[in-house]
């Protein structure tokens, strides 16, 4: 009786440290802040790896086609979920700034901050990529952001793109 016990307890005991682990990374999956990041252009999904539309974050504040290639972080301003602009630090300053920056996004070992992937339901991308290639609509992906900077997007959104300002109107 004592060996079987043991026995059972060497099977339970990693099944239950397993179980934790799991439920620690749910939980870590599910902490952080929502902010919605406008997109411009995107790769159709690749049907090989899966159902997934890749697109590149339009990051409020930054120069049109900036290179973040060598960028580790970005530091937000705004009121969540509404970023009024992004930060780039040099890319070699060292530890990400602590200090002046309430939240921060880093890069990520598989993506930079140039671009993010959404993995969607096969029967919804097609939908997506539709809207994605709208020239009237701005896509949003909503992206959640934890307190260390890793970056989970989340949903696709699109609201009608505004119209460029046309000076002040002139009275006849």
């Amino acid at each position: 009786m004592n060996r079987l016990h043991s026995a059972l307890l060497a099977l339970l005991l990693p099944l239950a440290g397993l179980a934790a682990l799991w439920g620690w990374t749910h939980y870590r999956a599910g902490q952080g802040t929502e902010w919605q990041v406008p997109v411009q252009g995107y790769d159709p999904r690749d049907l090989l790896r899966g159902h997934y539309i890749t697109f590149r974050y339009d990051w409020p504040g930054l120069e049109a086609g900036a290179d973040l290639t060598f960028q580790p972080d970005l530091c937000i301003e705004g009121t969540a979920p509404v970023i009024r602009r992004v930060q780039a630090r040099a890319a070699f300053d060292g530890p990400p700034p602590r200090t002046g920056c309430r939240q921060f996004v880093r890069r990520s070992d598989r993506f930079g901050l140039d671009q993010g992937i959404l993995y969607v339901p096969q029967d919804k991308a097609a939908g997506l990529e539709e809207k994605l290639r709208d020239p009237r609509l701005q896509g949003m992906v909503t992206i959640r952001v934890r307190d260390d900077g890793h970056i989970t997007p989340l949903r696709m959104d699109f609201r009608p793109r505004s119209e460029p300002l046309a000076g002040p109107a002139s009275t006849p």
